[in-house]
């Protein structure tokens, strides 16, 4: 859920929102953009201020700049330097995507540039790190298709087809990401849990469809943001157009297709069930019935207690509260009926309209319209959806079902890895894999459904 990119850096995100609207000028923007990042990786906040628009600056100040930043830079390691830097035109603005390689991964920093040069809005994000000749070898085919809800959006897929086993064709489980810009692999860091997760369902006889998501495939028209953008055209549609092609697949089993969900697309799994009932059964992992905003409140709260125990300056303090108090007036908001609201008003940083769709697909609001198997994964050690609230919501909500199975691994973090302790995004830094008996219980349910 990752607007939170799978829901790490969640506030930095909302407090450094992408704007949309003028027309750009015939300036150097890259070079603008550059000395925006050099700026922010020489600790210059100020001077990255200098470069924003008058609506950014008067959201954004040196103090929250540095507290987003320089709260993820420690985590990177040592600098390794540019990568890529590209540009392109949305709404008029140019967008420039700078690429910064770091020891322990890369990362993204998104601007786009207003009519007379200024930068309008700002993103960051992990970056998936070149893997170029880093493909594994195993009991497995991989197969590049195409996904195409919108003829506008092609999106890159791969099927992975276990090799040898049973004559009969194998079942396949479609997996499905996180909120914001996301891969196929769900690339975080270093790390891959969707790879790990095709590959290790493989080794047992499971085929798996994993896709790039429209958000990480178009980052410019998607309107990551949540302006332009509601989940039915951040998720639903692409895993429905996915669904739609594993069905005619004579590769996998028509008649055993899964659904596994992780972070947003598990809590979208009774939504997903409900609008595709012939599914064989639903895997939820690190997925909630609560509505998205009590997730990031609980959040935020924690990186906000964080930050009043470190030190800060007087003027960070200040801006800090600041930020604080509109979140829990926006809180206020999602918590009661803001049907009337206008769908651009800003709430967290993020557009009504995204807030209205997570509200209208709630899981909640779809659990009476699904009897399909379940299985509900969760990680004890997971810091953004919590195993003391949302897990234990799950079985409130099904304990009359005898066709759901929940599993909570108590060492694992929110992409279902060994955690090293820290409750922070430093715990997605260190490389790992996801767990062999989280694999090993998702092909059970499959192979018993």
């Amino acid at each position: 859920m990752r607007r939170f990119i799978i829901w790490i850096l969640a506030l930095l995100t909302a407090l450094l929102p992408v704007c949309a609207g003028a027309e750009a000028p015939e300036a150097d923007v890259q070079a603008r953009a550059e000395a925006v990042c050099d700026a922010l990786l020489a600790g210059d906040y100020a001077s990255a201020v200098d470069a924003f628009d008058e609506n950014m600056a008067a959201q954004v100040s040196a103090e929250a700049l540095e507290q987003g930043f320089a709260s993820v830079l420690p985590l990177m390691g040592q600098y390794r330097g540019r990568g890529a830097v590209s540009q392109t035109a949305q709404d008029g603005y140019d967008v420039l995507l700078v690429v910064e390689r770091f020891e322990n991964g890369n990362l993204e920093i998104q601007m786009a540039f207003d009519g007379d040069g200024r930068v309008a809005g700002l993103q960051m994000r992990p970056a998936a790190e070149d893997t170029e000749g880093d493909a594994e070898d195993g009991p497995w085919t991989e197969i590049e298709l195409t996904v195409q809800a919108d003829p506008a959006y092609p999106l890159g897929a791969t099927l992975c087809l276990p090799e040898g086993g049973d004559a009969d064709l194998p079942p396949v489980v479609l997996l499905v990401q996180g909120s914001g810009s996301s891969d196929r692999d769900e690339a975080v860091f270093q790390n891959r849990p969707f790879r790990d997760l095709a590959h290790g369902l493989a080794e047992m006889g499971v085929a798996s469809l994993r896709y790039d998501k429209r958000t990480f495939a178009y980052p410019d028209a998607a309107g990551e943001s949540g302006t332009d953008i509601d989940l039915r055209g951040e998720l639903l549609d692409d895993v429905n157009a996915c669904l739609d092609l594993l069905r005619a697949d004579s590769r996998v089993d028509a008649q055993r297709i899964f659904v596994l969900g992780h972070s947003l697309g598990g809590m979208m799994v009774p939504a997903i069930a409900a609008e595709n009932p012939d599914l064989a059964g639903a895997i939820s992992m690190a997925g909630s019935l609560r509505p998205l905003w009590e997730i990031v409140y609980d959040q935020n709260q924690e990186i906000i207690e964080a930050a009043r125990a470190g030190e800060l300056s007087e003027a960070g303090r200040a801006a800090l509260e600041t930020q604080v108090e509109q979140l829990e007036a926006d809180m206020v908001v999602l918590r009661g009926d803001f049907s009337g609201l206008s769908d651009d008003a800003p709430l967290l940083g993020i557009s009504a309209r995204y807030w209205k769709s997570l509200r209208d697909f709630c899981g909640m609001n779809f659990l009476d319209q699904i009897d399909l198997p379940l299985l509900i994964l969760q990680g004890g050690a997971d810091f953004q959806v919590s195993p003391e609230k949302d897990f234990p919501l799950w079985q409130e909500a099904l304990a009359d079902r005898e066709n759901v199975q929940f599993c909570l691994y108590p060492n694992l973090n929110h992409l279902m890895m060994p955690t090293t302790g820290q409750r922070n995004t430093a715990d997605y830094v260190q490389p790992a894999h996801v767990a062999e008996e989280v694999i090993a219980d998702v092909a059970a349910f499959v192979h018993e459904g």
